[in-house]
């Protein structure tokens, strides 16, 4: 498992260089990143990824945070299914998806073919859901359930409504709802060539959607969890719960390897605002590594997730590290170097390698554990002034045995396995290491994704089709090539999001049709470039040119047991009912 090396001597130049490491210091005018990303939760076949911001399409990684600019595909005979908070989004064969945007209050979708199932269990205030597709952009801001299909020439888009409604939205300033019940097919951008139908017989895709709900629905993890926590579903068939008088509810995982520990078994990746990211190999590898804790209990691990009553914030990981990378001083580090880490213990604060505000700092602390805010607000002044000091810091799990992990910083940035790349570290040395809240490592393009070259892209004429927004989406992520220079000069310290994105030049005729020059295939139909708030009409009793016959099949059928606004969750606009 290990591959032995005098870590002893190496820890030693890392001790003295970390003394010379400072915490980013938080910029009042940057943006916090967004407190929710997708998660990839379910790969059948042959799914295809490109991370924000680049053009070479690799197989897609179980587990993986998706974020804002990130795009998929699925092949035929494949599916695949994300995440996002109490939301779910499933594709079917033969899908085109890009996130044009995924922040606190949006997410907005490219589909510019395939079929899209989208199940929304709760919004917060101003939550949006948007689907853009060659025809009409269609917004959810009702839990519901929904089905979106893209016919393979663009030419027609359905719109089912399970449970719920939405508006749909096209050119010349057309807008129409879509009641819970209805399946739509558009075969123009004007929205004036319909067909309404009743909702179809369910197909193999609405039975796969449902039985992946079923399994949501009825989770024996969600009474110990915020709904919002990501991938408590799939705690149920790996581990065991127990109450711990001094943690409360604690999941125990029972399908691990004798000596396993946290944060061993995957990799790390850099994603976006957040930077260096846990990605774990495990199927349930993910609420574990972004939300609560992990304790040492009894001679084994043990997860403690934070308040249930509380809307969770994701973190990239809970960890401390040791080392690693260029630090700028008199000692410099060569690629063989370690770089080490161990988990957050319950109590343990967790201070984020990227710029964040007060209000920030102190929910991805409150959601994820037990932490008094006087704690919280005196390690925010030393943070906000980028001068934490970290010797004071009594972690929880800094002298267990094997909860730390190192590998040497040329495996650390290049996302190789870190279970095959460990090197072997001893209770006794790790105890006089110094540790920081993040890894003074810069990333390559490598750390982006090391998956090998996808099986299958989709054609460049469906990527590239015109689309019709009712949304207009912030400008896309900078290639990273144009971003390096710059993450190399403060290693490990993430661009704030405002930093990331590609300029955008959106003048003169393309201005005026709504165009933005960076998303040079958009159509923004709306006046404000934002949904219209108010209700939106009905369709006319009686379409006007041909009617088609939609391809799409949709499922009436019941949600599941209601779910109930958590108490510490302001803003929250309720749960779908059992129909």
């Amino acid at each position: 498992m290990f591959r032995p090396i005098r870590f002893a001597v190496l820890l030693a130049g890392v001790t003295l260089a970390f003394s010379a490491l400072a915490q980013p210091a938080p910029d009042n005018q940057t943006a916090d990143p967004p407190t929710r990303v997708a998660r990839l939760a379910l790969i059948r076949g042959d799914v295809s990824f490109v991370p924000a911001g680049e053009n070479d399409w690799v197989q897609a990684q179980l587990n993986r945070p998706l974020i804002t600019g990130d795009k998929l595909w699925t092949d035929r005979n494949s599916r695949t299914e994300l995440e996002i908070g109490s939301s779910t989004i499933r594709m079917d064969e033969n899908t085109s998806f890009d996130f044009l945007n995924l922040d606190d209050k949006t997410a907005q979708v490219e589909l510019t073919q395939g079929t899209l199932n989208l199940r929304v269990r709760r919004l917060y205030d101003e939550q949006t859901y948007e689907i853009d597709t060659p025809t009409l952009a269609f917004v959810v801001n009702r839990v519901g359930e929904y089905r979106v299909t893209v016919e393979p020439n663009g030419q027609a888009t359905t719109v089912s409504v399970f449970h719920g409604g939405g508006d749909t939205y096209g050119e010349g300033n057309a807008r129409f709802r879509v009641e819970e019940g209805q399946s739509v097919t558009f075969n123009d951008a004007q929205l004036q060539d319909y067909q309404s139908n009743a909702l179809p017989p369910p197909d193999e895709f609405d039975n796969f959607s449902r039985e992946r709900d079923t399994r949501w629905d009825h989770a024996r993890s969600r009474q110990y969890v915020s709904e919002d926590v990501i991938g408590y579903q799939d705690l149920d068939d790996n581990g065991d719960w127990d109450d711990v008088p001094e943690y409360g509810h604690v999941w125990y995982p029972t399908t691990v390897a004798v000596g396993w520990s946290p944060y061993h078994y995957g990799h790390w990746g850099w994603v976006g605002a957040y930077g260096w990211s846990w990605v774990d190999d495990a199927s349930w590898g993910f609420a574990p590594f972004h939300y609560g804790r992990w304790a040492f209990i009894g001679n084994r691990w043990g997860w403690c997730p934070g308040p249930i009553d509380v809307r969770p914030v994701y973190a990239p990981a809970l960890v401390a590290f040791i080392g690693g990378g260029s630090v700028g001083v008199s000692i410099g580090f060569g690629s063989s170097e370690p770089v080490g880490w161990f988990p957050l213990g319950f109590r343990d604060v967790y201070i984020p390698s990227y710029r964040v505000s007060r209000d920030y700092f102190r929910n991805v602390n409150v959601s994820n554990t037990v932490i008094n805010n006087t704690v919280i607000n005196n390690y925010y002044g030393n943070y906000s002034s980028g001068n934490v000091n970290y010797a004071q810091i009594n972690y929880a799990n800094r002298t267990v045995a094997g909860a730390v992990t190192a590998v040497p910083a040329a495996a650390f940035v290049s996302a190789r396995p870190i279970a095959s790349a460990a090197i072997a570290v001893n209770q006794q040395t790790f105890a006089n290491g110094r540790v920081s809240g993040f890894a003074a490592v810069a990333p390559t393009r490598a750390s982006l994704t090391a998956a090998p070259a996808a099986r299958a892209a989709p054609p460049a004429a469906v990527a590239n089709r015109a689309i019709v927004a009712a949304t207009r989406p912030p400008a896309p992520v900078a290639p990273f090539a144009q971003r390096q220079a710059q993450l190399q000069k403060n290693p490990g310290q993430p661009l704030p999001v405002n930093q990331l994105r590609a300029p955008v030049a959106a003048t003169g005729a393309a201005a005026a049709r709504g165009e933005v020059a960076a998303h040079p295939n958009l159509r923004v139909v709306t006046n404000t470039g934002a949904p219209i708030r108010t209700a939106a009409p009905v369709l006319p009793a009686r379409p006007t040119g041909a009617a088609r016959t939609p391809r799409a099949r949709a499922l009436p059928r019941a949600v599941g047991s209601p779910c109930p606004r958590p108490a510490g969750s302001s803003g929250a606009r309720g749960a779908i009912a059992t129909a």
